[in-house]
């Protein structure tokens, strides 16, 4: 029998039927007889309609079959009640039947993550804050704090975006139940499992289906949102604790303003306002100055279930006092943007309505969130950047790597509010959790497979430019595949070496960012010829994760080291002060193999973090002794007009991006000249560079200097760094921090 089912089946619990199923049977799996579930014979769904009909739940009055032939999402031909409970040949309304109450372990029958979605509903459930919260049966609080209240409220309308309800109201709506008690599961699922419907009462005073995404059908967005308030019946008002949010129209919520907790306002993290984005029309110049909140995919099948499972527990209110969460983590890292960083640092010293319009108005930018914020991402002609930088673009390249279209014209951003495909949305993404998991209750990761990177070619043809494409097919990591995704640069050193060019004076070829994936696994630098670039045979950094090193994990290296924390979703091995100093390494992997007399300290990381950087200002300081001035804005690279290694006022402009790499030793050399350029340009952009791969950053940093002073390479790097230290452009301190690093000879 199929058993295929839709995502909602995979909540289906014991606590569902317990009530309404009283007295149908025992639990019984005996009888052996036919081949139905539980080795019983089926009779099918009409004969257990004759009897259970007159079945009711006790709040609604709704007939159970009523509810299941309306809503459950097993009621299928191939399905039916026999699918849960088991076949009823035996049982005739007295006898033993299967699964009198099925529980978890019969939905694992068939969810079981291969035929149908997998459940950890129950025990996700069991711990969250739905199941442990205290009832709370007084004036409007029981019409969420409790499950008799949440089930009559929605039933009669008295939903979230209602500003009118008084408690004699909700009394005189509302027959009190004798008792309060938790919510449950049958709070939100009817019986099979189906969505309970929502009602609201709307500006008419009519009573509606609750559908504030306006998609005219009950789902989860409608669900969550009837206590979780965003927006109203119809989704053209934003409700956030009636405060307002810089010009968009504002509701009621059923939290009166004057005691609403900041972190109890959907709207605080869950709304990035309309308001601020690129203006209209600008496409991929304009830019997202400010992010407030995470965009939900609100007519989607699972817009909640994106990020949140049956946990539903993310411990928002004060992630220090409450202990962090995986979403606590995830919302102060760099894919989250550091939003919720943001969030804290406004409500400080605040309560009530000063609190939640501060977490209103709290917002990222380009001076920590540039990643997200710095273009109109989901415009068309910023295409080829949305595989990164938003999170549908990350999740359909790994949902299937082979047939994701590299300009982006395969993504739909239209949960984004005013989105076209053209001038894109005044709205942008974070990396959130549906970008690389395709079950964020389980934690189920996508599977894109080993990365085969094709690295795109330069090629003006306007200008006698041209370069071919080149193909780098990095090794099976598991689910460290997923961070390889985004971590590998956009063009590496043999993209220089591929171009045809007849003077030499062209635009600075870019690696693009954070490319830790492809120095791991030494492939992405300018590499000189003659230059060996393998890595020792001891180097185990590209092993970690794997079986090749036990103890580590099996998902991978980046995963293994960055997520082997207890805040695994911060994405840091390290700890690290308001300075920048390491103070904790809490990777685990870390001590796995550096121990004894290779054992990492604190102390010590922060030293040779320090040492790699000032290698990289020595490098920097050696390219502006030949002119070539970096500053890190795009094209990175300028005239230092003054030989004074200083971006001067007037000197970072395009019109004085350097691009005469021919003139600095000749036409045959300028690739070796823009490659020290990419190097240096290469290794500033991975800021970790001194721990992913440090033979191979090491030996590119040296290369760069040596070749970059004279045009030879002849190991003569001592004396180029104390040739810019002569020359005033690199201090003293500097120079021996980065001698230090690097060392009397070529790594």
């Amino acid at each position: 029998m199929s058993r295929k089912a839709t995502r909602y089946s995979a909540v289906l619990a014991a606590s569902l039927f317990a009530a309404a199923l009283a007295g149908c049977g025992s639990e019984n799996k005996e009888g052996s007889i036919g081949t139905g579930p539980g080795g019983v014979a089926t009779v099918g769904d009409t004969a257990c309609v004759q009897c259970h009909s007159a079945v009711t739940e006790a709040l609604t009055g709704e007939s159970i079959i009523t509810q299941y032939q309306k809503s459950s999402p097993h009621n299928r031909a191939d399905l039916g009640c026999e699918s849960c409970h088991g076949g009823g040949a035996q049982h005739n309304g007295v006898g033993p039947i299967p699964f009198a109450h099925p529980d978890a372990n019969r939905c694992a029958d068939c969810h079981d993550g291969t035929t149908a979605v997998a459940t950890n509903s129950n025990t996700a459930f069991a711990g969250s804050r739905h199941n442990t919260q205290s009832v709370r049966d007084s004036a409007n609080c029981k019409r969420c704090h409790s499950h008799e209240g949440a089930v009559l409220s929605n039933i009669y309308g008295l939903t979230g975006d209602n500003a009118t309800i008084t408690n004699v109201d909700y009394i005189n709506r509302v027959p009190l139940a004798s008792n309060y008690t938790q919510i449950s599961c049958a709070t939100c699922h009817e019986h099979g499992g189906g969505l309970r419907t929502i009602k609201a009462i709307d500006g008419s005073g009519n009573l509606v289906n609750w559908d504030p995404n306006n998609n005219r059908r009950i789902d989860q967005f409608d669900l969550c949102t009837s206590c979780h308030t965003l927006y109203n019946y119809n989704g053209t008002q934003l409700l956030a604790g009636g405060n307002p949010l810089n010009g968009v129209a504002t509701g009621v919520s059923l939290h009166a303003a004057t005691s609403a907790r900041w972190y109890g306002v959907l709207a605080t993290t869950h709304f990035d306002n309309y308001s601020t984005g690129p203006q209209a029309g600008a496409g991929a110049s304009g830019t997202n100055t400010k992010v407030e909140g995470y965009v939900l995919r609100r007519t989607s099948a699972n817009p909640c279930f994106d990020c949140h499972g049956h946990e539903s527990k993310t411990n928002t209110r004060n992630e220090a006092s409450r202990g962090p969460t995986i979403h606590t983590d995830w919302a102060q890292s760099g894919h989250g943007g550091g939003l919720l960083t943001a969030k804290y640092a406004a409500v400080a010293g605040k309560s009530g309505t000063a609190a939640v319009t501060a977490a209103l108005n709290a917002y990222v930018d380009d001076a920590t969130a540039v990643a997200w914020t710095h273009y109109n991402w989901d415009a068309s002609s910023r295409g080829s950047c949305q595989r990164c930088h938003t999170a549908t673009g990350a999740a359909n390249f790994m949902s299937d790597p082979a047939t994701y279209k590299a300009d982006g014209s395969g993504n739909n951003f239209s949960h984004l509010q005013g989105w076209n495909a053209t001038n894109g949305s005044k709205q942008n993404e974070l990396l959130y959790c549906w970008g690389c998991h395709t079950n964020a209750g389980t934690g189920e990761l996508r599977k894109p497979g080993a990365i085969t990177e094709n690295y795109a070619g330069v090629n003006n043809a306007g200008t006698g430019t041209t370069g071919t494409s080149v193909t780098v097919s990095y090794p099976d990591i598991a689910g460290s595949n997923v961070c390889m995704t985004c971590h590998l640069g956009r063009q590496i050193g043999e993209n220089i070496k591929t171009i045809t060019d007849a003077d030499g004076v062209l635009g600075f070829v870019n690696s693009h960012y954070l490319a830790a994936g492809g120095q791991l696994f030494g492939k992405t630098g300018y590499e000189y010829a003659t230059r060996s670039y393998a890595n020792p045979a001891f180097f185990a950094h590209d092993k970690i994760g794997t079986a090749a090193a036990p103890g580590t994990g099996s998902n991978g290296p980046c995963a293994g080291c960055h997520m082997s924390t207890p805040n695994s979703h911060s994405f840091l091995p390290v700890t690290k002060d308001s300075a920048g100093a390491v103070t904790a390494i809490t990777s685990t992997a870390c001590a796995t193999c550096h121990s004894g007399t290779f054992a990492l300290t604190p102390e010590g990381l922060t030293a040779e973090e320090e040492e790699y950087v000032a290698s990289l200002e020595a490098l920097k300081a050696a390219l502006a002794g030949k002119g070539i001035l970096f500053f890190n804005a795009h094209p990175y690279f300028y005239i230092d007009t003054n030989s004074n290694g200083i971006a001067d006022p007037g000197e970072i402009v395009s019109s004085n991006a350097f691009t005469n790499w021919a003139g600095v030793y000749g036409l045959a050399l300028w690739k070796d000249v823009m490659g020290a350029a990419f190097n240096a340009n290469l290794l500033i952009h991975d800021p970790g560079g001194y721990a992913h791969n440090r033979f191979y950053s090491k030996r590119l940093i040296w290369d760069s200097i040596d070749f970059i002073y004279d045009g030879v390479l002849n190991n003569d790097v001592a004396a180029a760094i104390d040739a810019q230290v002569t020359a005033t452009r690199l201090d003293s301190a500097t120079a021996t921090a980065a001698k230090a690093y690097l060392g009397t000879t070529r790594p």
